[in-house]
């Protein structure tokens, strides 16, 4: 299923049906409801075969996202049985034979509503790709999956977290367990969540039951003992979600990533492989021999230079408050290209995070020069003092302690890697994982780097085995050797060690150097938007730099309040900083119509 929403409260039948179509306005996707003694529940449709909602005479069980079930066949996701996913996941909960950790693989999200005990049960994934949102007062409950349609029915839509606002306009995410809504807090990453609802209305919540943590301790014995089973659970989970498949899609680029994934998917598939530009550059280039290379048919696509300027509304809609829109990359193009056609879209998304040591503690600088090999520093600096001119003394206070206060949860458990941890777990500290909010939403999306096998190698192994693609060549080297004559779009070749790459790539860097200083070259050649194009555009300065300076939200936020330019306040803003903030203003200007 693409969405639910919960509420123990008193609901108006069909209330939480129209909350979630006014959230996904424009969308078709069918919405069930239900309510009894218990509450009232609304599910919206998603593109999952095999997963629609199930009521029994005593249950009522949803599954959110697409997991690969281990322990049963995927016929349903070809054959047309609309819920025969779900209904072995009830079964396999009825049984108590259910082992959350190694039954589901992947994103998701199981609820079940026992219907005359009154026990309502959330099951959130490893990670919690898929998050969930919560808010209980007065012993009511509201639960949901989209953070907007939680605070609808709460009655929280214009109860923004100022801290939280501020947060996210610096940091690119709202820090766990926070939101931006004032009392809507984000539920625990792989745990049960409980609660009893009483005959006379109230609701009880039961401690969660976290039944996995990424806890520091190392499991192999050898970096190719970890790279055989991370190549083994990757194939598993592939062979499994492609089960009886014969045409499915693929994103690729000129990376890495996506190579390795076109060598994971079976070739006996139709295999379509898109990419998303501004035009055809060098990486479409090198996109289009890779497809070639892995026999798959190559179907480039363009965007206008202002479309993250046209798609805020939408795509800001369909992530939530809080959460980026720039990531939903497929979000216009997923009706052009017919994606929700496809049995399935596969994508290389969090290979970087989980398993080549992105985000660990690196020189200062570094990323400056993407051929120098990568060494990591001990200590974090994710707690640092936050210093702006911009923001509100106090809020920036509150950010600093909720951000120290998340690095505590983390070192608990990964003492040595918490700077790295820090923005991996839960995986709502990533800045760009609606990527995944918005794909899910929009076609039946696959990620194999997110399936439970790479989540544990990931967990089990040194931060050194990480670094300089050690682990990841290792483990995916078969899968990139058909395009190895094919060079990365940074003019490295994937299937060669870093020390072999080292004195190839710093010579390509320092020509395009060359050609940008001194030739004075500039084209866009990667697979995103331009943005120093989109800010200078006229839509740009006319119509969200207006929406921003008539926000009265924003008079809040500011150091000195109404009384400054807001223009001028915006120009002192890094241009990321700047999106985020008129995001903000657009996504509260958006909810306050309402």
């Amino acid at each position: 299923m693409g969405d639910i929403l919960l509420s123990t409260g008193r609901s108006e039948c069909g209330e939480l049906g129209a909350t979630l179509r006014d959230v996904f306005r424009g969308g078709v996707s069918p919405i069930w409801e239900y309510s009894g003694p218990w509450g009232a529940l609304a599910v919206r449709g998603g593109h999952y075969k095999g997963f629609d909602p199930v009521e029994t005479s005593t249950h009522i069980c949803v599954v959110v996202g697409g997991p690969v079930l281990r322990f049963a066949g995927h016929g349903f996701l070809v054959d047309g049985n609309c819920d025969s996913g779900t209904r072995a996941v009830l079964e396999r909960i009825l049984s108590e034979g259910m082992s959350w950790e190694q039954d589901l693989d992947g994103p998701f999200v199981v609820l079940v509503v026992e219907k005359v005990s009154g026990k309502i049960t959330c099951m959130t994934d490893l990670m919690m790709f898929i998050p969930v949102y919560e808010y209980r007062q007065d012993g009511q409950l509201a639960l949901g999956t989209h953070v907007d349609a939680v605070a609808s029915v709460s009655g929280k839509a214009s109860a923004f977290d100022e801290a939280s606002l501020v947060d996210f306009i610096l940091h690119d995410v709202v820090t766990y367990p926070y939101t931006a809504y004032q009392g809507i807090w984000q539920l625990t990453p792989a745990a049960e969540h409980s609660y009893i609802v009483s005959n006379e209305g109230g609701t009880h919540k039961l401690e969660p039951n976290v039944y996995w943590e990424p806890v520091e301790r190392y499991a192999f014995g050898s970096i190719d003992d970890a790279a055989d089973a991370l190549r083994f659970g990757l194939e598993e989970y592939v062979a499994r979600a492609t089960a009886g498949m014969d045409h499915i899609a693929q994103f690729i680029s000129g990376g890495e990533d996506s190579r390795a994934l076109a060598g994971l998917l079976p070739t006996e598939l139709k295999r379509d492989a898109y990419i998303f530009l501004d035009n055809m550059n060098r990486e479409g280039q090198v996109a289009d021999r890779v497809a070639k290379a892995y026999g798959a048919t190559f179907y480039p696509v363009y965007r206008s230079p202002t479309h993250y300027v046209e798609i805020l509304e939408e795509a800001s809609r369909l992530v939530g408050v809080g959460h980026q829109y720039t990531h939903a990359h497929a979000l216009g193009f997923h009706s052009e290209c017919k994606l929700d056609q496809y049995q399935a879209v596969f994508g290389g998304y969090l290979s970087d995070s989980l398993l080549k040591g992105a985000y660990a503690r690196k020189p200062r600088g570094y990323e400056r020069f993407p051929f120098l090999p990568e060494v990591s520093l001990s200590g974090e600096s994710r707690c640092r003092p936050l210093d702006s001119p911009v923001f509100r003394l106090d809020l920036l206070r509150e950010v600093e302690q909720r951000r120290c206060s998340h690095l505590e949860r983390v070192r608990t458990i990964r003492p040595r890697t918490a700077h790295e941890w820090f923005v991996l777990w839960p995986m709502t500290m990533r800045t760009t994982i609606p990527n995944l909010y918005s794909t899910r939403r929009l076609f039946a999306s696959y990620e194999p780097f997110m399936s439970n096998s790479v989540v544990k190698v990931c967990a089990s192994v040194p931060l050194r085995w990480k670094l300089n693609r050690r682990l990841f060549l290792r483990s995916a080297r078969p899968w990139l050797q058909p395009a190895r004559s094919v060079q990365h779009g940074d003019g490295r070749f994937p299937h060669l060690s870093w020390v072999t790459n080292t004195p190839l790539q710093a010579s390509v860097w320092a020509w395009r150097q060359v050609q940008r200083k001194i030739m004075r070259k500039r084209f866009n050649e990667g697979p995103w938007g331009d943005w120093q194009t989109v800010v200078r555009s006229r839509i740009w300065q006319e119509k969200w730099f207006r929406l921003a300076a008539g926000s009265e939200l924003f008079e809040r936020l500011f150091e000195g309040g109404g009384e400054q330019d807001k223009h001028e306040l915006l120009e002192r803003l890094p241009i990321q900083q700047q999106v985020n903030l008129l995001q903000i203003a657009g996504s509260v200007g958006f909810v306050e119509k309402e």
